[in-house]
């Protein structure tokens, strides 16, 4: 069977679509920073309107992050089995769907369900955004994609932390107008997604072969056998464990860092709008150093970001004035580049390649997210205890910097 020819003569790594593809990607990623994004600048509203301890807002927090540990590998054999259009297609469906339903939650159990539904829809994004990259785009262009979109979650965040308690809350009267007013956002995107979208021409012509042969030549699939043997390459294990320290240092001070300012005299409002603005600084350091660590200087680059992402934890937890403002933003410019550049690696380790990504990525965001859990419930777990968030921080610190005894045992190609 001889393919059309919008399909056999488009090549991912020139063709023009690409860009169209990673805006589409990137708009995704943004509701899905949006939605991770609208509850901590309001823990002190939600905690009094629901009666909640700070250790249950700890596990909402942390709910989707949870939910995400065990689905992540199942949602990266569905990106890989029904292609990136479908699979990232019903993932932003669920994420609406988590935001509607936070506004509608009565206590703890139906706040922390309709956060957990979140953990269904977002591993979705996060594992197939990385599969886009690697299906239209070659070379060093990977890292200059990958950092593009990684900004789609920093920005959707820092509109949302700068909103939610200055603009959304006095527009609707209530910490519940986040699901009305960024619900409406999700839904457009959503809606452009399913209008404009489309698989790789190499998964399209795929799929024609297989449709056009009365009897299909045998396709591996991509789930058979493909968690074992990754699980047996070095460079594979040493990025599940960075990946959980990583995530368990930005999503625990991704979620606690407004109160942590409130805690130091701030009013909600000024803390919410300095952690957006922290956020949107983040942006810097996703759009340059993604891009900058190229093949051979990754875990260099690594290197350089956790060294300076410890220091800037311990200025949070001690520093006032300038000093603390200048590690809240530095922190952002650091942290914020640590999982792109991580997946890069991935992306090129022998024995992952585009096929296996979205596989490879759900075992790796699965591991991500024990330490995206961890991060939000232990802050809140010590903060009860200690009546500060103060230790919470440094511990982060110290996460940062053990991290760094991994590095030389990770493999790059050159």
């Amino acid at each position: 069977m001889s393919f059309p020819a919008a399909i056999a003569g488009v090549v991912p790594g020139q063709s023009r679509e690409r860009w169209l593809m990673l805006g589409l990607v990137w708009s995704l990623y943004a509701c899905f920073g949006i939605t991770t994004g609208t509850m901590p600048p309001l823990v002190e509203p939600i905690i009094n309107d629901l009666g909640l301890s700070y250790s249950q807002m700890g596990l909402v927090l942390g709910a989707w992050q949870l939910v995400y540990i065990g689905t992540a590998y199942p949602m990266g054999v569905l990106v890989d089995r029904i292609g990136v259009r479908r699979s990232l297609g019903i993932g932003i469906l669920l994420v609406l769907l988590s935001l509607v339903l936070r506004g509608m939650a009565t206590g703890f159990v139906t706040l922390f369900l309709a956060v957990a539904l979140f953990g269904v829809g977002g591993p979705i994004i996060s594992i197939g955004a990385p599969k886009v990259v690697a299906q239209w785009f070659r070379g060093n262009q990977r890292g200059l994609a990958t950092g593009i979109y990684a900004t789609g979650p920093v920005g959707g965040a820092a509109l949302a932390l700068a909103t939610a308690g200055s603009v959304v809350v006095p527009l609707t009267g209530t910490w519940r107008g986040i699901s009305l007013v960024y619900g409406g956002v999700v839904l457009l995107v959503a809606i452009a997604w399913w209008l404009f979208s489309r698989d790789a021409p190499v998964e399209a012509a795929e799929r024609l072969r297989q449709e056009g042969n009365a009897e299909p030549a045998p396709v591996e699939d991509p789930s058979s056998g493909s968690r074992g043997s990754l699980l047996r390459i070095r460079n594979v294990q040493l990025l599940l464990v960075m990946a959980a320290g990583a995530f368990l240092l930005n999503h625990g001070l991704n979620n606690w860092t407004p109160t942590l300012l409130k805690e130091g005299g701030m009013s909600l409002a000024r803390a919410g709008t300095l952690t957006a603005a922290a956020t949107a600084t983040g942006a810097m350091g996703l759009l340059f150093i993604p891009s900058q660590a190229k093949r051979g200087r990754r875990v260099l680059a690594l290197a350089a970001l956790l060294v300076v992402a410890s220091a800037t934890s311990v200025g949070l937890a001690l520093a006032q004035g300038p000093a603390l403002l200048a590690s809240l933003l530095l922190s952002a410019i650091v942290r914020s580049p640590l999982m792109p550049i991580l997946t890069l690696v991935l992306m090129e380790t022998p024995g992952v390649g585009a096929a296996r990504m979205g596989v490879a990525g759900g075992l790796f965001f699965s591991a991500a997210e024990i330490g995206g859990f961890s991060g939000p419930f232990l802050l809140g777990f010590l903060r009860d205890a200690t009546g500060s968030l103060t230790a919470g921080v440094i511990a982060l610190a110290a996460v940062a910097a053990a991290l760094l005894l991994a590095l030389p045992f990770l493999k790059e190609q050159r």
